[in-house]
């Protein structure tokens, strides 16, 4: 398949490496600061707020000046994000109760709001489609305000089930698919409009969406996968059977049948545009069917992830 790629050179990728160790290190010393873990949260969803609303205006008025701003936003608000990451897990150390911070409804949310945020500016450099991120930019931001807003942040040592080594392998490769399967999801809704409206001339074209959108999943696809049957085995170890048809593992296999349609009918049917762009935003929907609906209704076995 012919690749297409429109690359963003406004920086070298020495530099781009660079300036993430930097972001690294910065957050690193921000979360040794004597603040609580919600503080770097609560700011990093104010800049996720300003990074959405930039990449609003810079989809309206494309002034050059505005896409690196959105990007400086957004970037700042990630490493505000990873300060509170790294804070929550010393102060779970300082407890006597340490765990990586991706246990419960809050800290899931947060992690998958900055996994968005990293993979978005990874293929904004890679690709230049900066009009992208108005739409991702506020999906980070909705997330972020949902997980302080209403979920609960307080600190609790974990269940007896999640005290466990499958607790990094399971929840990280489940998290970097819902990543990956929402910026797919943005790359097919600006496929949508630049193939309705003349208006969206200024849009990448249909190729290089329909690209990104492709890449996203084949790259995360594996990863769910990975992710369903790690969590097998976990739920083996913990509760004694591979599948129980809880709500949850239910929702994961109908997500993972969607996307794997998705991928079959490109490879084995030839689909492309318009009809592809649609299933990848009825897997979306899937998507937020299986974190949110079933987390909060229906959570089963999997009742920890609730508050």
């Amino acid at each position: 398949m012919r690749e297409v790629l429109v690359r963003d050179n406004t920086l070298s990728r020495q530099g781009f490496w660079i300036f993430l160790v930097f972001g690294f290190l910065f957050a690193l010393l921000l979360s040794l600061l004597p603040y609580e873990n919600t503080f770097w949260y609560k700011s990093a969803t104010m800049l996720y707020a300003l990074s959405a609303i930039s990449y609003f205006f810079l989809f309206l008025t494309r002034e050059r000046l505005l896409s690196h701003v959105s990007s400086g936003v957004l970037f700042l608000g990630l490493v505000l994000n990873l300060a509170g990451m790294i804070r929550r897990s010393i102060q779970t150390y300082e407890m006597g109760a340490f765990h990586p911070p991706w246990s419960n409804l809050f800290e899931a949310l947060t992690f998958w709001s900055f996994l968005v945020g990293v993979i978005y500016l990874f293929l904004e450099r890679k690709y230049g489609v900066r009009f992208l991120g108005a739409l991702v930019a506020p999906v980070i931001f909705g997330l972020s305000f949902f997980a302080i807003s209403k979920a609960s942040s307080e600190i609790t040592p974990l269940m007896p089930a999640l005290r466990s080594y499958w607790l990094y392998l399971h929840v990280i490769t489940a998290f970097v698919g819902y990543a990956g399967f929402t910026i797919a999801f943005g790359g097919a809704v600006l496929y949508l409009l630049k193939e309705k409206s003349q208006k969206f001339h200024f849009l990448p074209s249909l190729d290089v969406l329909d690209e990104i959108a492709y890449k996203s999943v084949v790259i995360v696809f594996p990863i769910w996968t990975a992710s369903i049957i790690l969590g097998a085995v976990w739920a083996n170890e913990a509760w004694g059977g591979y599948w129980s048809w809880d709500p949850k593992e239910v929702w994961s296999l109908i997500v993972w049948l969607f996307f794997g349609a998705y991928l079959h009918a490109r490879q084995m049917l030839g689909w492309r545009g318009t009809k592809t762009a649609w299933v990848l935003v009825f897997g979306f929907i899937s998507v937020l069917i299986c974190f949110f609906a079933i987390n909060l209704f229906f959570p089963g076995l999997h009742s920890y992830a609730t508050d």
